[in-house]
């Protein structure tokens, strides 16, 4: 499902960012932002409750065929909060094949590197988004686990023909304070600037990072969401700016 959340002003040519669901599926979270001044797409996971082990893969080429279905070309953002900006990028990299569309730019929303082999083994528990019927905790906890299994199979992206889009990290500035082990996995990287990708994922994906306030799970509450939103709203700008005019592309 993709839905409009937030229209550009009248005037402006400010390219559309397009936001993917956090693991449990839902979008919610971003409804908290304030304005972005420009047209604003979130994807949810219509499939949360559906049994099978679709990959990353394989639901970034579904969201490919929604946003082209919205956007046939031009300039697009792509981004999102925890699994949503690892979404991003493998979306980001099928874009990388389209001649139509040019991707400015990667929003990586406090989205520490999947290095969650732990958790596998671990039954989790999640401060979840709400986005319509509340699901049960078996169902997030189902959704988190096959989440987990789905990023440890994953295969980052690696860009050759075409180079890879601006790619900026916002880091979440407080630990999550829990006693369950499968929380904290989300600070594991917490004292590297890119979240542990420059690190550990083969190359530098992350190209730049931002201090936001609040912890992994409580970016987008009402003491917090300003600074994310002022945040995104000055990345957004200046990966515009660096991004090839349309007719270069």
């Amino acid at each position: 499902m993709i839905r409009q959340i937030q229209k550009r002003p009248a005037g402006s040519d400010a390219s559309p960012l397009f936001l993917f669901h956090d693991a449990s599926g839902t979008i919610s979270n971003y409804l908290a932002l304030g304005l972005l001044g420009r047209d604003v797409y979130a994807i949810a996971d219509s499939r949360i409750k559906a049994k099978g082990d679709e990959s990353l893969q394989e639901m970034s080429r579904r969201y490919y065929a929604l946003i082209k279905s919205t956007i046939s070309e031009g300039t697009i953002l792509l981004g999102g909060w925890s699994l949503g900006g690892m979404t991003a990028l493998q979306v980001a990299w099928i874009f990388s094949r389209d001649p139509k569309i040019n991707v400015a730019g990667v929003l990586m929303i406090d989205s520490p590197f999947p290095d969650y082999r732990i958790a596998l083994s671990l039954a989790l528990e999640s401060p979840a988004s709400e986005d319509g019927p509340t699901p049960t905790r078996s169902d997030l906890e189902k959704s988190m686990l096959q989440t987990l299994t789905m990023l440890h199979k994953w295969k980052i992206p690696v860009w050759r023909r075409e180079p890879q889009p601006h790619t900026v990290m916002l880091c979440a500035g407080d630990d999550v304070i829990s006693d369950h082990v499968a929380l904290s996995l989300v600070d594991q990287f917490r004292d590297s600037p890119t979240l542990g990708w420059n690190e550990r994922a083969g190359s530098s994906i992350v190209n730049e990072s931002y201090p936001i306030q609040g912890h992994h799970f409580s970016i987008f509450d009402s003491r917090n969401v300003d600074s994310v939103t002022k945040t995104i709203v000055t990345v957004t700008a200046a990966m515009e700016m660096m991004a090839p005019e349309d007719d270069e592309y």
